[in-house]
């Protein structure tokens, strides 16, 4: 029996949609057409027109072409929607889709800011619909087979984590200069994928922050940058694991990009698990690490992780979203989740404007808003 496809709406056509769309392709080239994309909207007609097209080179039907969303609402009979964003509307947006009754799947962050975060959150608990976040960094083979091999104990105890990220540009991008339009640096914007992995591979929630923050090149092709472009910070997590971050894109010369988990009985990083034995170390390329679990995993684990053994993340992204619907459970990486993610990395900016360290449940909690509270304003929550 064929499986039910989910109409859906494809809102925001930017660049990140085309990673989506490369999901959806993927799913579709499987043999996985569970997808029935109907419409794609975006106020600039030229994108949303571009990936119509896209759609229509794998997908039997032409997407209809809209420029604002009421029309897509008011006009096709879908189920749920795709949402790729500025942060500073994914509030009003998934609001307004929620309470019309649609399933929701959503670009991270999940918002601009907690508060309005925990607006979505809250449209969707009284909606009773299905609330997804596109967290798709934890989701590649690599990132499973840490995950893996840190719960099947090769490493003993998680101890430290040393994320470095630091490279120079001298690009403006976009309405991601602005943090009333972005809320943050690339350290919010990519860094909730960076503190998903945290949570994910060890297996543990962040106890409190401490962060400095400066903007070095406040200005980049005539663009007044208002975000900073250098953050180093402190996540203590539970069960005394410590996890040091650098970001910038400020530092001329030497690119670099590094993350490593150790532990008690070695580390791994995306290219090597490395244990200590007597007489030295073992060393396992993550491809070795990659067999080791799939032959471990049983075949719903892996059905779960990789359908139809995909390892794209956003079509497997995408496929937990519809088997969410579908089975009527969680999503993987649901509103809730992401709310947690987002209150490391604003934890952050919280902790840089006070000067202090910041403890991550008073952020969650919307006890600690200094940072945010000139955002929550101009968005008008």
């Amino acid at each position: 029996m064929q499986p039910r496809k989910l109409p859906i709406a494809l809102v925001g056509c930017g660049g990140i949609m085309g990673a989506h769309l490369g999901g959806y392709r993927d799913l579709y080239t499987r043999g996985i057409r569970v997808f029935d994309i109907r419409a794609t909207c975006d106020t600039v007609e030229s994108m949303a027109r571009e990936k119509a097209e896209a759609v229509a080179n794998f997908q039997e039907s032409r997407p209809k072409v809209y420029t604002n969303l009421e029309e897509v609402l008011r006009n096709q009979n879908i189920e749920a929607v795709d949402i790729g964003l500025p942060h500073n509307i994914h509030h009003t947006i998934a609001s307004k889709c929620l309470e019309e009754g649609l399933d929701v799947i959503i670009e991270k962050p999940l918002a601009i800011t907690m508060r309005a975060a925990k607006v979505i959150i809250e449209k969707a608990q009284r909606s009773g619909r299905t609330l997804a976040v596109a967290e798709n960094y934890r989701r590649s083979p690599a990132n499973r087979a840490i995950w893996w091999a840190i719960r099947e104990g090769l490493l003993g105890d998680p101890r430290m984590i040393m994320y470095t990220s630091a490279g120079y540009s001298t690009q403006a991008w976009g309405w991601r200069e602005s943090r009333f339009s972005a809320g943050g640096s690339w350290v919010f914007d990519g860094g909730v994928h960076i503190a998903d992995l945290d949570r994910y591979q060890i297996h543990r929630e962040a106890i409190d922050v401490y962060a400095v923050q400066d903007t070095f090149d406040p200005v980049k092709n005539g663009i007044n940058v208002t975000v900073d472009d250098m953050t180093m910070a402190i996540i203590r997590y539970e069960g005394r694991v410590y996890s040091q971050w650098i970001w910038t894109r400020a530092a001329p010369g030497k690119s670099t990009y590094s993350r490593i988990i150790h532990g008690s009985k070695g580390s791994v990083n995306e290219e090597s698990l490395m244990m200590h034995r007597e007489g030295g170390l073992e060393v396992y390329g993550l491809n070795n690490l990659i067999e080791r679990m799939n032959k471990d995993l049983s075949q719903e684990e892996k059905e779960r992780m990789f359908p139809g053994g995909a390892t794209d993340t956003f079509s497997t992204e995408l496929h937990d979203f519809y088997d969410s619907i579908v089975n009527k459970r969680k999503p993987e990486v649901d509103g809730h989740e992401a709310y947690k993610d987002m209150a490391i990395t604003l934890g952050f900016y919280e902790s840089a404007v006070s000067g202090r360290p910041i403890r991550v449940s008073d952020v969650e909690e919307l006890v600690i808003e200094e940072y945010q509270k000139e955002i929550n304003e101009k968005v008008g929550i």
